[in-house]
């Protein structure tokens, strides 16, 4: 990554959650899915309180980046609590939907007030009627990123705790990276971790990532995930 103590950059990330439909706390007849544990890869025993950790609401058609951003702002300045917004696909099976992804909400009393400010600011979500529970989902975010330099290699997210970054020195697909990150889990023998991956522009050039979440953020522990896994892309 980029050889400074901190860069903001837009980018993208792909991962694999589970999901299910929110029939409470919504505009009625409309889709939103919930995912209660979106970082597969890791382990912990604590127990989790009951705010959303992320919450996708399906919108009525394809949105761009700037207009989503466009609308949060104008949301965030009308709501009286905290909100982080991001553009995103969902993918189940054959399905996919264009959606919002909100974080940092503390109770999912107020998904429905979101879903009615956004639809104030002409991104509106859809009608829908389909039910899915535990479903296998693909996630494609496209978002800002606010790193950290850690190391030379490694980067944390200022935004978001438990989130460190390092590259990779080429693009992978999400089957190859999949592949490359269960070689990795299965000769790893520390503390549990989920991978995701991601990518972003400098200049004229994509620069491929990974993003390791985990609770133990020491260097030298991320530096063994690194290597492991730059050992296993070969």
């Amino acid at each position: 990554m980029e050889k400074m103590n901190s860069i903001e950059v837009f980018g993208s990330l792909e991962k694999v959650e589970e999901l299910s439909t929110l029939n409470q706390n919504i505009v009625p007849g409309t889709l939103v899915f919930d995912s209660i544990s979106p970082f597969w890869g890791y382990y912990n025993d604590e127990p989790q309180d009951s705010s959303p950790i992320y919450v996708y609401v399906a919108l009525d058609k394809t949105y761009t980046a700037i207009d989503i951003i466009r609308a949060y702002v104008k949301v965030r300045a009308e709501l009286s609590f905290d909100l982080d917004v991001a553009k995103a696909f969902v993918q189940i099976g054959d399905k996919v939907f264009n959606v919002i992804r909100i974080r940092h909400l503390n109770t999912y009393a107020n998904i429905g007030e979101i879903q009615k400010a956004f639809a104030k600011n002409n991104i509106k979500s859809l009608v829908s009627s389909a039910h899915y529970e535990k479903a296998s989902a693909h996630i494609s975010l496209s978002k800002m990123f606010y790193l950290k330099k850690l190391t030379n290699e490694i980067y944390l997210d200022t935004d978001e705790k438990n989130h460190a970054y390092f590259e990779i020195p080429r693009g992978l697909t999400y089957n190859e990276f999949s592949e490359v990150s269960k070689k990795v889990q299965n000769n790893w023998f520390d503390t549990k971790f989920d991978l995701a991956k991601g990518s972003y522009l400098s200049g004229h050039r994509v620069v491929d990532f990974v993003r390791v979440y985990s609770v133990n953020q020491d260097p030298d522990y991320l530096e063994k995930i690194r290597k492991l896994f730059l050992l296993k892309m070969g």
